[in-house]
C-alpha cells in the first residue's frame, strides 16, 4: 500500500474544500452529491469520503474555508482607507461575488441537524471575534466611538450584512442595498455621542 505524505493529505482535502466550495455555491448543499464533488475533481467518491466522513463534515470545512475568505477580504478591503470607504469596498467585493450564498440555506439547515447547529454556531462564534478583533484595531486608531460594545457592533454589522446579502439574493437593487449599509455603518460608528 502506497504512504501518503501528510503535506499530499492537507493539499488533496483543500482541494476537496475548493471544489465543494463552489458546488455548494452552484447547487445548494441539498442538491449536492458527494458523487458530484468526486466528478469534478475526477476522482471517485470513496476518496471523498477518506478526507470527510459526511456531507456534513465537508458541508462545515467549507464554512470554516469561506469564513477564512471574508476574514482575508475585510482586512484587504480596510487596508489603507478610512472605515467608511473600507466598509463600502468590502460591500461591493461581496455583492459582487457571493450573491449565491450557501448562507441561507445553511440557516434551513441547522433547523434539522442538531449537529450541524453546533459546528455553525462554532464557525459564527470565531467569525465575530474576527470581527470584533478588527473592530478593536479600529477602535484604537479612533474610527469607532470609545464606548461602542464592540461585541454587538460585530454582531450588528455581521446581522445587517446578511440580511442585505439575502435581500440581494432575492433581486433587491444592489444600488439601494448599498446605500443602507453605508449609512448604517456611518451611523453605527459616529463619534459623536448622543
Amino acid at each position: 500500500m502506497a504512504r501518503l505524505y501528510p503535506e499530499y493529505r492537507v493539499e488533496v482535502s483543500k482541494k476537496i474544500v475548493a471544489a465543494a466550495h463552489d458546488i455548494f455555491h452552484e447547487k445548494g448543499f441539498t442538491n449536492t452529491k458527494m458523487s458530484d464533488i468526486a466528478e469534478s475533481l475526477g476522482v471517485t467518491k470513496p476518496t471523498i469520503y477518506n478526507y470527510f466522513d459526511t456531507k456534513e463534515s465537508l458541508f462545515v470545512a467549507v464554512a470554516d474555508y469561506e469564513r477564512k475568505m471574508l476574514e482575508d477580504l475585510i482586512l484587504e478591503s480596510f487596508s489603507e482607507q478610512d472605515f467608511i470607504s473600507g466598509a463600502s469596498a468590502f460591500f461591493d467585493t461581496v455583492m459582487a461575488g457571493y450573491v449565491r450564498n450557501i448562507a441561507p440555506e445553511s440557516v434551513a439547515l441547522i433547523t434539522r441537524d442538531e449537529k450541524l447547529r453546533a459546528l455553525i454556531l462554532k464557525d459564527r462564534e470565531e467569525f465575530l471575534t474576527v470581527i470584533t478583533n478588527f473592530l478593536t484595531q479600529r477602535q484604537k486608531n479612533g474610527e469607532i466611538r470609545k464606548d461602542a460594545d464592540l461585541r454587538i457592533l460585530a454582531c450588528t454589522f455581521h446581522a445587517l450584512f446578511q440580511g442585505l446579502l439575502i435581500y440581494a439574493m432575492q433581486g433587491m437593487d444592489i444600488r439601494e442595498l448599498r446605500l443602507v449599509w453605508n449609512n448604517t455603518v456611518q451611523n453605527l460608528i459616529r463619534q459623536d455621542t448622543l
